[in-house]
């Protein structure tokens, strides 16, 4: 009896020892959390990133949550503000909200801060991609991937329109005149008038600003008139271009959809019903299943100056964050893993930061490289303070400018800049 009690003491404290074992590497085990929206961490590949992680870092529990809203970013500004977070590394969609955070102080610059580049040379990222991560000049933001705009064209509608070459290519849209005159060939009305198939789709919802300044980079390089923050819309190019659209959309050659439903034009796109797709260049590729990759073509922005507008998903580590070192590490070894970076860009047409695989990529995906000239010389735009409320003024002006033939190109120049001024 003596016996048996002695060996139940012993087994009873070895299993003491083996929970209180357990439960101090609980206690010391470095965590790291990951927040994302849902598309981020689909065509990201953030799963396998955490997974990745997990493997090289078994010391290190890794959680991956998903991102609701944009309500939720905008509470993590009074969490950061008291020096608390639930979140370590952030991924914003184009940077939202990024100028609001570092305004302040609430999150690391990764060069003089972090010394993030001191073992991840700046030369391995493709040029201009880190330019997309500044706000007022300081690297708050590490793009994950980058975009350009452009146009998607349904070449299938230009061949039936007569609108190829002797290749059987679409003919290049090389002025805005070029795109309205296509938009109006390939748009097909019954005999009712009603239209069946509409010439174009331009983003003049949520993306709007992006539209507008992309449209102006591609005309002079840079968007912005002498001030170096009002877009540069008071001009005989760009006017002419508004006049454009306004004829368009008044025509029934350029669709409303945007107005009132943001992915109104690449549904459109992707179903067959729009011939050309003016928004973020990837959305060729969310056509491929329905449309056929065959049936599919690319064409840069129309301007004199023939660069791209490129934007990113930009990350972010607030300063309340412990945990700092291992969100670099994670960004380093997973999120700019060629695993991420090559399939981000061949299957979601999101296109990687880092050369070595833009070029792989590229190389897989000829589509691409008939805007290659463009997406070499792409900018960036500055992002406002004050973003949501100037994309709001952006579209009262356009969504009910370009519907009323009273009202002119200058009269919508004039209501940007005075909006302008009204945020400066």
């Amino acid at each position: 009896m003596k016996k048996l009690m002695i060996v139940l003491l012993i087994a009873i404290v070895a299993l003491s020892t083996v929970f209180a074992a357990a439960e101090a590497e609980k206690t010391t085990k470095k965590k790291l959390t990951i927040a994302a929206e849902s598309w981020e961490i689909t065509k990201i590949n953030l799963e396998w990133c955490v997974e990745q992680y997990k493997a090289n870092h078994p010391d290190v529990e890794v959680e991956l949550v998903t991102v609701a809203d944009s309500g939720v970013l905008t509470n993590y500004i009074l969490d950061w503000s008291k020096g608390n977070t639930d979140v370590d590394l952030v991924f914003l969609d184009g940077g939202l909200l990024a100028p609001s955070y570092a305004a302040k102080g609430l999150i690391y610059d990764f060069d003089k801060e972090l010394n993030f580049f001191s073992d991840y040379p700046r030369s391995n990222f493709q040029p201009g991609t880190l330019d997309t991560g500044l706000v007022k000049g300081v690297q708050v933001c590490m793009p994950a991937i980058y975009e350009v705009y452009a146009i998607s064209l349904n070449k299938a509608m230009f061949k039936e329109a007569g609108l190829v070459d002797e290749k059987g290519e679409p003919l290049p849209i090389n002025s805005w005149d070029d795109f309205y005159n296509f938009a109006e060939k390939l748009t097909k009305k019954d005999a009712s008038g009603n239209v069946t198939q509409i010439g174009a789709s331009i983003q003049f919802g949520n993306n709007l600003t992006s539209i507008l300044g992309a449209a102006i980079i591609a005309e002079y390089g840079d968007a912005y008139a002498a001030d170096g923050f009002t877009y540069n819309v008071d001009t005989p190019e760009i006017k002419h271009m508004l006049e454009l659209w306004q004829k368009g959309v008044l025509n029934e050659y350029i669709t409303k959809a945007t107005f009132t439903e943001n992915a109104g034009g690449r549904n459109a796109f992707k179903a067959g019903k729009v011939a050309m797709c003016y928004e973020a260049a990837g959305r060729w590729m969310e056509a491929i299943p329905t449309v056929g990759e065959e049936n599919l073509a690319l064409a840069a922005v129309p301007g004199k100056d023939g660069s791209a507008y490129c934007f990113g998903c930009q990350m972010v580590i607030p300063k309340a964050s412990k945990s700092a070192d291992l969100a670099c590490q994670f960004i380093k070894e997973c999120v700019y893993a060629e695993e991420t970076q090559v399939k981000a860009f061949q299957q979601y047409g999101k296109m990687s930061v880092i050369s070595k695989y833009f070029v792989k990529a590229l190389d897989a995906t000829p589509l691409w490289k008939s805007i290659n000239k463009s997406m070499s010389t792409a900018k960036v735009l500055n992002p406002y303070d004050n973003h949501a409320e100037y994309l709001k003024g952006l579209q009262t002006i356009f969504q009910s400018g370009l519907v009323d033939p009273k009202t002119t190109a200058q009269d919508m120049a004039n209501a940007i800049i005075e909006l302008t001024n009204s945020i400066k």
